[in-house]
């Protein structure tokens, strides 16, 4: 009996040990970088149950294959002739460097010969014959490269400690360990490209392999002998009792907290993965969707009903979850009847600034010219918001008035012709229009609709946003300004309309001269960047009151989306909706309007109408945000309305959302996971509290009568976007002009 506990407490206790480590440090780091998620007490146990038993079963598995390889690698000692222990560790090392040797090969001459040959034949011919090329260069070289390593393992092996003796299974399994930490923590600076990679989950399941390693020696030293050797075995039971108790709990009980269900998926490095995989695995209908461990599938009996899905108008069926069947007459987003107008057509210019990635945050922070701009001369809103986290979705929503699920996108991501765009309003009222941007990807077609010139120089100048382009930017407007004061330019109209993207702060984040960053962090050096181009913007204003232009230009400024910089656990863009994404500036300088400031909720559809409003031109009928032109005008607040926002999936993104602020709360529906969370801005701006769940919100069912429409139009495939589960083969060949009054 004695030796059975012994057994056992050296096979079970080790990976429990590593399991309660990775446990308590998700746990700990989720709460610091989360808060609670509900309780953290409740939420240390969800962690438990979904990550602890997988990680006890994984570390059990993890040891009984390494006693495997042990036994093998003590079988090849009757071997004749005999094959070292050096010899055999210098052919772990030959193999693998040359698997990693060919796979980078092929993979390179795989895009040669890509561009090199049309057809596949000629292409895979190619592949192959270089593969085996490879191969044949590496068995030549086999024999003198083995040994020459198993000389120096042989030489090295006896000089260092036991735990580092690459020719013992310890010490193989300690340098396997470092390597793999080295390259963890080394690769995104060797290779620059992988800083776009979140590693972090790979380091914590290090963390844990390590403690694992560390568990094992342990139980070989120190849990085989005495009393310890009953601590072992109660280690080794334990924790996985706990662990499956917990599990139990959580398949019941973890959507009964919306905090901390949200905490599981978005503030754990593994936690949320391995959820997901349990969501697959106890779905009954096989939908992929589960009722268990808050999977959000409202009738896990049947697989036509889960989250996410096409919902089929006026059939009594709520097949998406959202909670009640889809009436198209019922929509939220409902455009004002349109009021009388200002004052005519005014003899004015107009220069919209879009800056791709500004954080609204970035103006009071780091960004003092437009700050000083904004404070003397211009009308600011402080509670901006884009309706995309993309750039190709937010600028169309802004330039059509329109949101982006119901955009109608051609297949370079731009609007297509029947789309108007405020561009082409301008352009039919004898403004001469003019484009600059320096990033071709979002600009070629159609959001250059109506432009008299269309200017992407200084895309090349900056290789594609690899270096600084504001400076560029800004020398090619002025000069463009000069010839058109000349009529020296396309369709010489005596007002313009000018359209001028600044690209910088977009990822990468480089070093420019003169701005140097705080350190070298991403964010440091996006900061210097907005400082940078603050500089370049101020350029542009004093340029426009040097040419005499600035007293009768409108000029705003915006953003397409902001930046993440793991606030919520995410970086870059395009993914979320949280404030650090979709909180964009917005100052308008409108000629005859004093400076003043507005706290009023706007969004990106309603700049459009106003802008056109102020200048006195007709809206477009298809144009569902209102005007705020007379609030501008006269400073009064206009009624409280919802402001929308929306991720979409595509080819470039996965993630599924939408949100809608109204007053000083903010709800966010995460369609794919069927996950709310609710805050309230005045008083937790950073979005750092859950409230879903802890009171009552009527902005629930206003968000989901938005999603059920929401996910009716992604069925109609205007916008190009993925299609949900379930939506008609064919969708609407065109959308009404206007199908929302």
């Amino acid at each position: 009996m004695r030796r059975l506990s012994a057994l056992l407490g050296e096979h079970l206790a080790p990976p429990a040990l590593a399991a309660a480590l990775l446990v308590s440090v998700e746990w700990l780091r989720a709460l610091l970088a989360g808060g609670d998620g509900g309780g953290a007490f409740a939420f240390g146990l969800a962690v438990m149950g979904i990550l602890g038993l997988p990680a006890w079963i994984a570390g059990l598995a993890g040891g009984l294959t390494w006693r495997a390889v042990g036994l093998g690698w003590a079988w090849g000692r009757g071997e004749r002739p005999p094959l070292s222990p050096a010899r055999r560790v210098a052919w772990v090392i030959f193999s693998a460097v040359a698997l990693a040797a060919l796979v980078m090969v092929v993979q390179v001459q795989m895009v040669v010969y890509l561009k090199a040959f049309k057809r596949h034949v000629y292409q895979g011919l190619a592949t192959g014959l270089t593969a085996a090329g490879v191969i044949c260069g590496l068995a030549m070289i086999a024999g003198p490269v083995v040994g020459a390593l198993t000389r120096a393992i042989a030489w090295i092996a006896p000089k260092l400690p036991r735990p580092l003796d690459p020719t013992r299974r310890l010490g193989v399994a300690v340098w396997l360990l470092l390597i793999a930490v080295a390259g963890a923590w080394l690769a995104p600076i060797v290779i620059k490209a992988l800083h776009t990679v979140d590693l972090r989950p790979a380091r914590l399941a290090l963390l844990w392999a390590a403690a694992l390693l560390g568990a094992h020696w342990l139980a070989q030293t120190v849990l085989k002998t005495g009393r310890w050797r009953s601590v072992g075995l109660a280690v080794g039971l334990l924790v996985p009792a706990l662990a499956l108790g917990s599990l139990l709990w959580g398949a019941g009980s973890l959507g009964d907290s919306a905090a901390r269900v949200v905490a599981v998926d978005r503030d754990t490095l593994l936690t949320g993965k391995v959820a997901q995989g349990l969501r697959a695995l106890s779905d009954k209908d096989g939908d992929g969707r589960s009722a268990a461990f808050a999977g959000g599938d409202c009738d896990d009996a049947n697989g036509k009903v889960r989250p996410g899905v096409y919902d089929p108008p006026g059939d009594g069926v709520d097949q998406n979850c959202t909670g009640a069947d889809l009436s198209l007459s019922d929509h939220p987003l409902r455009p004002e009847a349109r009021g009388p107008r200002g004052p005519g057509p005014q003899n004015w210019n107009v220069l919209l600034i879009t800056v791709d990635a500004l954080r609204g945050d970035m103006i009071d922070e780091e960004m003092p010219t437009l700050k000083a701009f904004a404070e003397a001369d211009a009308v600011r809103y402080t509670q901006a918001y884009s309706a995309g986290a993309s750039t190709y979705w937010s600028v169309a929503a802004l330039m059509t008035s329109n949101m982006p699920s119901r955009l109608m996108m051609g297949g370079d991501q731009t609007p297509v012709q029947q789309e108007r765009m405020m561009t082409e309003v301008f352009r039919a009222a004898d403004w001469h229009t003019a484009l600059f941007a320096n990033v071709t990807v979002f600009f070629v077609r159609g959001l250059r609709q109506a432009m008299d010139v269309s200017d992407y120089k200084t895309s090349d100048f900056t290789v594609h946003g690899a270096k600084p382009g504001s400076a560029h930017m800004t020398d090619g407007i002025l000069a463009h300004l000069d010839r058109w004061q000349k009529k020296q330019v396309r369709h010489p109209s005596d007002r313009f309309f000018l359209w001028a993207h600044y690209y910088d702060p977009h990822d990468p984040y480089f070093e420019v001269p003169g701005f140097p960053a705080a350190d070298g962090s991403d964010e440091a050096r996006y900061r210097a960047i907005c400082r940078s181009v603050d500089a370049q913007l101020g350029r542009l204003i004093e340029g426009l009151k040097a040419k005499g232009e600035y007293a009768r230009t409108l000029i705003i400024l915006t953003a397409d989306h902001g930046d993440e910089f793991l606030e919520h656990g995410h970086r870059f863009h395009g993914t979320t909706l949280y404030e650090e994404m979709v909180h964009v500036p917005l100052i308008m300088k409108v000629p005859g309007v004093p400076a003043r400031m507005l706290d009023t909720p706007i969004s990106h559809i309603e700049v459009a109408p106003t802008v056109l409003d102020l200048v006195g031109l007709e809206i477009p009928d298809d144009y569902i945000g209102r005007s705020r032109a007379a609030e501008i005008r006269t400073g009064e607040p206009a009624p409280a309305a919802p402001v929308f926002f929306e991720v979409l999936p595509d080819s470039n993104y996965k993630a599924h959302q939408v949100g809608v602020r109204l007053g000083a709360m903010k709800l966010i529906y995460r369609v794919d996971s069927h996950t709310f969370e609710l805050f309230d801005l005045s008083a937790d701006p950073h979005e750092r509290r859950n409230l879903y769940g802890a009171q009552e919100t009527p902005l629930r069912d206003l968000l989901m009568r938005y999603a059920d429409h929401h996910l009716y139009a992604l069925a109609q495939g205007w916008s190009r976007a993925t299609k949900p589960e379930g939506a008609p083969k064919r969708g609407a060949p065109r959308r009404p002009l206007r199908p929302l009054r």
